[in-house]
């Protein structure tokens, strides 16, 4: 999948990936997974066969940097986000759900702390 460095990855507030950037990252995983589909074979019978099913991908987020405290409190669970990043040199956006979010912060600094988010439809 590549490096994936944490300045390319953005959450927004809405869902077009256009609107205020709520958070950025200084680093980042990126999880993607596909269920297997085993393929019936009268011609081989003793060796199983699959074929790509559905995708699922999740990021984890840590050291978040709140870009503005007015949408601070739109990083809580259940959530839907837009998240915009790149791989390999190719930008990918996607709709997530935060699923679990730990943050804080001392007066007068930048908020940080950490976010699990469940990819909600792909990743393109």
């Amino acid at each position: 999948m590549g490096v994936i460095q944490g300045r390319n990855i953005l959450i927004y507030a809405g869902n077009s990936g256009t609107t205020p950037v709520v958070a950025a990252a200084k680093s980042c995983t990126i999880s993607e997974q596909c269920d297997m589909l085993e393929k019936a074979s009268a011609s081989n019978q003793s060796s199983k066969e699959f074929e790509p099913g559905r995708t699922e991908w999740d990021i984890s987020i840590s050291h978040l940097v709140v870009a503005n405290a007015e949408y601070e409190g739109m990083l809580k669970v259940g959530t839907k986000l837009s998240i915009s990043v790149v791989i390999n040199g190719v930008r990918k956006t996607g709709m997530a759900i935060c699923q679990h979010a730990d943050i804080g912060g001392t007066a007068g600094n930048l908020a940080t702390g950490s976010l699990k988010l469940k990819g909600s439809g792909p990743l393109t």
